[in-house]
């Protein structure tokens, strides 16, 4: 394998280079003749011929001074070479910009002195902070951090600033005389063109500390087709690149070959456990209230750990403290609405956002109307916000989500001597909160203090009633799962010198776990345990990490993540070095490399195939140890015709002490099977941990992305070639296994397109190599036990599977086109919107499972051929909504 995987990398480098090298701006070819023109006149004609982008300052550039040339097809670094001769000015390419400045001279003593300049980027209509915005002097840059805040060092005298963030007017400042730190708040426009604000927000390909991080706005979110009318977050990132949607409809997120509860998801920077609402098909997230969506890969920045395969950090809005505003939407299963304004002033805001189907309420109506009875199921979402400015170094907020589903389902049966009632409920849902103080020490340092509370908690029951003359029979089964935790944690952003950009903080977390509580009830005898269901944990880590520039090309990040775990007095600890270094050429190519390990202290076991409520949140115990991994990657981007972005990533994954369930591992159907004689003591007693099989996985690959981000066509191109593998030592006798989501080959299209102001479509189509699955590799027959009855016996013949190897058959490529069509229209009161999308446009009968048909008996006459089935889950789905804006 070592041998293939170094074949593959060399291949992957090779080809990388061959597509990036003809991607510079500097290197098309130009035409141009001017004789005795000024150097404006040059620039404006390479601008309007070649639509390039040139960016200095008027006070600095000679533009007037008179130069001569003749070019005809050569290379546009020797034309600005010959034009440039002479006028003390110097070029470079940043992205796809021209950046003229003058050549650098001797300073002064006096010149060389350095200043910090510091404070917010802020969204000049709502008053929301930008995170990840860009503020620059020159070549030297920064960019805002999670809550807007940036920290820049620039030198004694005039400052020509700009600051870029996708969606927004640029803005350029003069500010002169700078002969102290300085603190300024910044305040961008929002484009007037709507068709900006719906762009996917990717940082520079220059920026090592953005390099692995995807950003989207809910914005965008809300421009790709919709499910049943509703838009959806983790839908979107499960397009993107190295990203797998796990089975149709789930909220899965199998990401670089990792299992579903390795991702870190945040919500306002508090873990959440369970994404899912309606088994999966939508996610606990309201893309009204979402502000943006980072998702990361790779290259793990020191703040996060805790889990293996990647981090999905959600963050609301924050309130808009200029005016009160709100929207909604009505569609076919719910309705959402959101309201957000200042309170008194513009120093205290608020937000909150509401969604609830009506999935009961319509059940209820047929119901009424057939007589019949109908499953009832619904689910709500509750977001809350409310933040408020003490001073301009103090800032606090207070973020709630509450949500849950709710589905039961009643059966009846009734004639003249018997009656039988059977009822099924189940629930499951998160509760989050945050309260974040975010301080500023001084124009160098800021510090945010946030103490947080998640729970999620799983409760099923089912009871049976039956009455028969006079007599009476009743049994029911609760079982419930929860994990909670209450936790603090500090970073600080520090600006030591323009060289050095040092992050650090640390967090505690106290977990209580309860992951299985069962009581069985049969008419006057209760059994119940709860001998392993209690269960606390103490969870630390601390962090440091510094973004060195070392030149003005060549950046790295060096961090460290040490972590500690504490649970039933066994100690687990893990050092983390995160390593990334990062290059930018001269022609504009972008050059990275990361390395990360990561530890993670939870496993979520399952009884399934696919991500469901049942499924548990157990810790490392002393029986099974912490999940543990480590990533290389190696990356590339470029920038091609101005509009485009060509990104390119390979990586590899190892991953040790990876857990789930061994086959069969259901204890209350191992009850319910075991006959009237059976002890229940002897099901329940055993911890979890007898009923877990752990070993290691690794897997590698490489990822593509061609992404348009402004302009009237936004979107983006994707591929993935992937291998994901497991190896545990009772499954599969110890060999090696494709892992249940190996997918070898993964394409995604994603287009929108604004034809007027009113009307826009837009598309997405996704292609991935099948899944694997299990199936029997040969059938034989064999004899059942003998059967005894008055004094006769007699035995049969049967038919036996044998399995062969693990996941042994790859199911049929899945493949499906969504469509969406929006029609905007602006009223006196705000704004209306209706959305029309189709799900599945061709109807694409994608697999769900497979399953055999059963073998004929032993004496059974015919042919005894069995048939394979795919059982597929949905076909074409239409759905509308209307929206509004006030």
């Amino acid at each position: 394998m070592s041998k293939r995987l170094l074949c593959f990398g060399i291949g992957w480098l090779a080809f990388t280079f061959s597509v990036l090298a003809q991607t510079s701006v500097l290197d098309q070819k130009v035409s141009l003749h001017k004789d005795n023109a000024t150097l404006q006149e040059v620039l404006t004609e390479l601008t309007r011929a070649y639509t390039l982008t040139f960016s200095y300052s008027n006070d600095l550039v000679p533009l007037q001074q008179k130069v001569s040339v003749q070019a005809e097809q050569k290379p546009l670094r020797q034309v600005l070479d010959e034009v440039l001769r002479g006028t003390g000015t110097r070029y470079s390419l940043i992205g796809n910009q021209i950046i003229l400045q003058p050549i650098r001279k001797e300073v002064s003593r006096k010149e060389k002195e350095r200043f910090t300049m510091s404070g917010h980027v802020r969204d000049a209509a709502s008053g929301e902070n930008l995170a990840g915005a860009t503020v620059s002097v020159g070549t030297a840059g920064t960019a805002t951090n999670a809550y807007g805040f940036y920290s820049l060092s620039v030198s004694v005298g005039t400052v020509q600033l700009q600051v870029r963030y996708l969606g927004y007017e640029p803005l350029a400042l003069q500010i002169l005389s700078i002969s102290q730190d300085t603190s300024l708040t910044l305040q961008l426009q929002p484009l007037s063109n709507e068709i900006q604000e719906v762009s996917v927000v990717a940082e520079k390909v220059t920026d090592l500390q953005q390099a692995n991080r995807l950003t989207m706005h809910g914005s965008e979110v809300k421009q790709l087709p919709r499910l049943m009318g509703e838009a959806d977050a983790i839908k979107a990132i499960q397009l993107m690149p190295g990203v797998q949607a796990g089975l149709e409809g789930s909220s899965d997120l199998v990401v670089r070959g990792g299992s579903p509860d390795q991702n870190l998801i945040l919500l306002d920077g508090v873990p959440v456990y369970n994404v899912s609402h309606l088994l999966g098909l939508f996610s606990v997230f309201n893309p009204d209230a979402i502000k943006t969506v980072d998702l990361i890969k790779g290259g793990f920045p020191a703040p996060y750990g805790g889990r293996l395969s990647s981090v999905v950090d959600v963050q609301l809005k924050e309130g808009n403290n200029q005016a009160f505003s709100g929207e909604g939407a009505i569609g076919l299963i719910s309705s959402k609405l959101l309201l957000e304004g200042p309170i008194k002033n513009e120093k205290t805001s608020f937000l909150i956002a509401a969604r609830r189907t009506y999935f009961d309420l319509l059940a209820g109506a047929v119901a009424a109307m057939s007589g019949e009875t109908i499953s009832n199921y619904n689910f709500y979402d509750l977001n809350a916000k409310i933040n408020h400015t003490f001073s301009p170094t103090d800032r606090l907020y207070l973020s709630l989500y509450a949500g849950q589903d709710k589905f039961s389902d009643k059966q009846e049966y009734q004639n003249l001597s018997l009656k039988e009632e059977e009822n099924f409920s189940m629930r499951w849902g998160n509760s989050t909160s945050s309260l974040r103080w975010n301080h500023t020490f001084g124009p160098r340092l800021f510090s945010n203090l946030t103490l947080t509370h998640t729970r999620y908690g799983f409760s099923q029951r089912s009871e049976a009633r039956q009455q028969e003359n006079n007599q009476s029979l009743y049994r029911s089964t609760d079982y419930s799962s929860s994990i909670k935790d209450w936790g603090a944690k500090a970073d600080f952003d520090f600006l030591l010198n323009p060289r050095h950009s040092i992050r650090f903080g640390a967090s505690y977390t106290n977990h209580r776990f309860r992951p299985e509580s069962v009581t069985l009830q049969a008419d006057t005898l209760t059994l119940t345990t709860d001998s392993f269901s209690r269960i606390r944990a103490q969870e630390f880590y601390t962090y440091a990490e510094d973004r060195i520039q070392l030149s003005e090309r060549l950046q790295a990040n060096i961090g460290l993540h040490l972590s500690g775990f504490d649970v039933n007095g066994k100690f687990y600890s893990s050092l983390q070095p995160r390593l990334g270094l990062g290059y930018t050429s001269a022609t504009g190519i972008s050059l990275r490399a990361s390395y990360a390990t990561m530890a993670q202290y939870l496993h979520l076991v399952s009884n399934t195939s696919t991500g469901t409520p049942t499924d548990i949140w157990v810790p490392a115990t002393d029986k099974v140890k912490p999940q543990r991994s480590w990533q290389a990657t190696l990356g590339a981007a470029a920038v091609l015709a101005q509009q485009w972005e060509l990104t390119s990533d390979l990586y590899y994954k190892e991953m040790q002490d990876v857990a789930e369930f061994r086959e069969g591992a259901n204890f209350i159907n191992d009850f319910m099977s075991a006959g009237p004689e059976a002890n229940f003591a002897n099901f329940v007693s055993p911890p979890y941990e007898t009923r877990l099989v752990s070993g290691k996985g690794w897997s590698y690959g490489s990822e593509w992305m061609l992404r348009k981000r402004t302009g009237k066509t936004t979107g983006w191109l994707g591929y993935t070639l992937a291998w994901s593998w497991r190896q545990m030592d009772s499954i599969n006798l110890g060999q090696k296994y494709p892992y249940t989501y190996d997918s070898r080959h993964s394409i995604s299209f994603v287009a929108n397109h604004q034809f007027t102001e009113k009307l826009s479509i837009g598309g997405s189509w996704q292609y991935h190599t099948g899944f694997v699955t299990t199936l029997p590799a040969a059938s034989y027959k064999a004899y059942n036990e003998v059967h005894y009855n008055d004094g006769a016996s007699w035995s049969t013949i049967g038919n036996v599977d044998y399995l062969g190897e693990r996941n042994n058959y790859r199911m049929p490529a899945y493949h499906r086109l969504d469509l969406s069509l929006t029609h905007t229209k602006k009223k006196k009161w705000g704004e209306r919107s209706w959305n029309i999308s189709i799900y599945n446009a061709y109807n694409r009968k994608n697999p769900f499972f497979l399953r055999l048909s059963r073998p004929y008996p032993a004496n059974a006459v015919g042919n005894d051929s069995r048939q394979l089935y795919q059982v597929s889950l949905f076909p074409v789905l239409p759905s509308f909504s209307y929206g509004f804006k006030f």
